[in-house]
C-alpha cells in the first residue's frame, strides 16, 4: 500500500509562516487575547484538539457530563473568539501542527456545536480551518442541519470535514433526552449531510446498558446514508446515575459494570467493551463500519473524503487495541520520515542525544548509550512524547546502542 512522507521540520516551518501572516493581519489587541486564550496552552493529546465554539447546552440529557464540570443546562453561547482569532491561538499552541497530516480538531466537547445561539460561530470556525490549515475537521452534533449547512460544510473544501451525528436511542429518547431534537430529525441530519456529498457517521454515544433498541437504530442509520458508527461509552457520577434513575432507567445494569467507588465529581468509565464488541458485529452485517474511537472516524473520514490513507493520530492501531480494523487499515500504512529529522526532534524537544534510529511499520527505536536516562525524560515529559508520536504516527522506544 501506497505510503506516507512526513517531515516536522517541514510543517513547523509552515506553521510559523501561517502565524506571522495571521499576526500581522490582525491588530495587537486580537493577537494578545489569542495568546492568552486557552486553546493556545491546551496540552496535547494523541487524538487531537479539541475546540470550543458553543459553551453549554440546553438539551439537559440525563447521562451529560457537563453539570460535572460546572457547566449548567440553563444556557449556550457562542465561543468568544471570532475565527481567525481561534487559529491563530491553535498556531500559538507549540502541541499544534497544521496540515492534512497535522493536529486532528474536534468541535463539541463541552457544548452542542449547532445549537441556535452558536452554530454561526461554528460554521465560521469550519471554513476558517478549511481556508487557513486544511487540518481534520470533526464536529459531533444532535441538532438539525438543514441543506443549506450541509452544503457550507461541503464548500470548506480545504479540510476533510468529518460529521459524527449522535443518536443514542430511537425508543427511550423522550426520557433521557428531554430537550433535544427527536432521533427522526437527527436522521433527517444524516441524509442532509450524505446527500450534500459527505460523510456523515452516526455517534452512538453514550452506550446505556438498559437501553436495547441499537440493532435497529444502527439499521435506519444505514438507511439514512451514514457510512460508519462510532460507539463510546457511559461516564457517571453520582448525580448522573440519580438523573438516569429518575427518569426511569434501571442503574443496576450501569452499576455492575463500574470498577470502583463512585465518588462526587469524580466521573468513572462503564465498562463496555462487550457490548461494542456485540454492536460491531451487528454494524458489519448491516453494512455500517464499526469504529470505537472518534479520532478513527476522523481518520477513516480522511480517507473517505480525500481518498487519502493516512494512519490514525490515535496511534490505536499501534498496541491493537480500540483498533476495529477499519478499510484505513493503518498498520499497512508506511509513514516515511527521515532518521535524522528523528535525532533532530528528541534533541530539539527533549533535549537528549540519540546515536541511532530504527523503525519499524509502527514504532522508533532509539538508540542511546544511557538508554534509561532517554526514558526517564519520554516518562516526564508525557506531553512532548504524544506531539512527537502522533506527528510522526509512531511510538517511541529505547534501547540500548
Amino acid at each position: 500500500m501506497k505510503g506516507v512522507k512526513f517531515s516536522l521540520k517541514e510543517s513547523l516551518y509552515q506553521k510559523v509562516k501561517i502565524c506571522k501572516e495571521l499576526s500581522e493581519k490582525l491588530s495587537f489587541e486580537r493577537v494578545e487575547r489569542a495568546k492568552e486564550d486557552y486553546h493556545a496552552r491546551k496540552p496535547p493529546v494523541h487524538c487531537g484538539i479539541t475546540v470550543h465554539s458553543v459553551i453549554g447546552c440546553t438539551y439537559k440529557c440525563s447521562y451529560c457530563y457537563l453539570p460535572e464540570m460546572g457547566i449548567a443546562f440553563s444556557k449556550a453561547q457562542p465561543y468568544g473568539l471570532g475565527g481567525e482569532d481561534i487559529t491563530l491561538s491553535l498556531l500559538f499552541n507549540p502541541s499544534f501542527i497544521p496540515g492534512l497530516l497535522g493536529t486532528y480538531i474536534a468541535l463539541g466537547s463541552i457544548g452542542e456545536p449547532f445549537h441556535p445561539v452558536g452554530a454561526w460561530r461554528t460554521l465560521e470556525y469550519i471554513e476558517t480551518f478549511s481556508r487557513l490549515l486544511g487540518n481534520p475537521i470533526q464536529f459531533s452534533t444532535k441538532a438539525i442541519l438543514d441543506d443549506h449547512v450541509a452544503k457550507r460544510l461541503l464548500q470548506a473544501r480545504g479540510s476533510p470535514i468529518n460529521p459524527l451525528v449522535t443518536i443514542v436511542t430511537l425508543q427511550h429518547n423522550e426520557k433521557i433526552e428531554p430537550v433535544a431534537p427527536s432521533p427522526v430529525r437527527r436522521l433527517e441530519t444524516i441524509a442532509n449531510l450524505r446527500k450534500s456529498g459527505l460523510y456523515p457517521m452516526l455517534f452512538l454515544r453514550p452506550l446505556i446498558p438498559d437501553l436495547q433498541d441499537s440493532t435497529e437504530l444502527l439499521r435506519e442509520s444505514k438507511n439514512s446514508g451514514a457510512t460508519a458508527v462510532v460507539f463510546g461509552g457511559l461516564r457517571v457520577t453520582p448525580s448522573i446515575i440519580a438523573r438516569l434513575a429518575s427518569v426511569g432507567v434501571d442503574t443496576s445494569q450501569i452499576l455492575n459494570r463500574v470498577k470502583g467507588q463512585l465518588r462526587d465529581g469524580i466521573q468513572i468509565s462503564v465498562q463496555s467493551q462487550d457490548l461494542k464488541e456485540h454492536l460491531a458485529e451487528e454494524a458489519r452485517r448491516i453494512g455500517l463500519t464499526p469504529l470505537f474511537s472518534a479520532c478513527c472516524a476522523n481518520t477513516l473520514n480522511i480517507y473517505l473524503a480525500k481518498g487519502v490513507r493516512v494512519p490514525c493520530a490515535g496511534l490505536c492501531f499501534v498496541e491493537g487495541q480500540f483498533c476495529a480494523k477499519c478499510p484505513v487499515n493503518c498498520q499497512s500504512i508506511k509513514v516515511e520520515v527521515d532518521p535524522d529529522e528523528i535525532k533532530w526532534a528528541v534533541k530539539e524537544f527533549l533535549n537528549v542525544d540519540v546515536s541511532r534510529v530504527d523503525f519499524s511499520s509502527s514504532r522508533i527505536f532509539l538508540y542511546a548509550t544511557n538508554p534509561k536516562h532517554v526514558e526517564r525524560r519520554l516518562r516526564v515529559h508525557k506531553g512532548i512524547r504524544a506531539f512527537l508520536e502522533t506527528a510522526y504516527r509512531k511510538k517511541f522506544y529505547v534501547e540500548q546502542g
